[in-house]
């Protein structure tokens, strides 16, 4: 009778075990495929710069514009106060561009890095609709932008760069790395 009830707790234990065993190894899986989906899905699509501020200039273009017709270029506070209504910008600064009485205005939309060492894309108003160098690339000379694919580039020879591309009418895209 002993080795009976032995037999049986030892069947029980055996049982209990393997019950245990197939949870864990599900609980396991489970957790390895919900580490594959979270890996996957850090690895997604991930916008451009280009893109993200593209999307910005479309989803405000319209009110973007009826400010421009409505108070000019010329305020520079007034640009700084009303750009802090606009959503995905940082900044709306009015930058004195020589050969540009009224300066351009420049639509600050990611800004990543610390100086030396940084990264900012935008977009900006060009009264003469001609792309211009904007930013930190400044110098009482105007600087040479060379045609570049669909827009137009200048680096300094180091990894200063810089790029722009029309958007349509007046507005280009921006982009500097130093």
């Amino acid at each position: 009778m002993l080795s009976r009830i032995g037999k049986e707790n030892e069947w029980m234990r055996t049982t209990y075990q393997n019950r245990i065993r197939k949870r864990n190894r599900r609980i396991r899986s489970a957790l390895a495929v919900l580490l594959a989906v979270l890996s996957l899905t850090a690895c997604g699509n991930r916008s451009t710069p280009e893109e993200r501020v593209l999307s910005v200039f479309e989803e405000q273009k319209d009110t973007i514009c009826e400010m421009i017709r409505e108070y000019g270029l010329g305020d520079a506070v007034q640009w700084h106060e009303l750009g802090e209504e606009l959503d995905g910008v940082l900044r709306v600064h009015n930058m004195a561009v020589p050969g540009y009485d009224d300066g351009v205005l420049q639509f600050l939309c990611i800004a990543e890095g610390i100086a030396p060492a940084g990264f900012e894309a935008g977009f900006y108003y060009s009264p003469d609709d001609e792309p211009i160098l904007i930013g930190w690339g400044l110098s009482p000379e105007p600087a040479e932008l060379t045609e570049d694919g669909e827009g137009y580039s200048w680096t300094d020879g180091t990894d200063n760069s810089y790029y722009t591309e029309r958007i349509c009418e007046h507005f280009y895209y921006y982009q500097e790395v130093n």
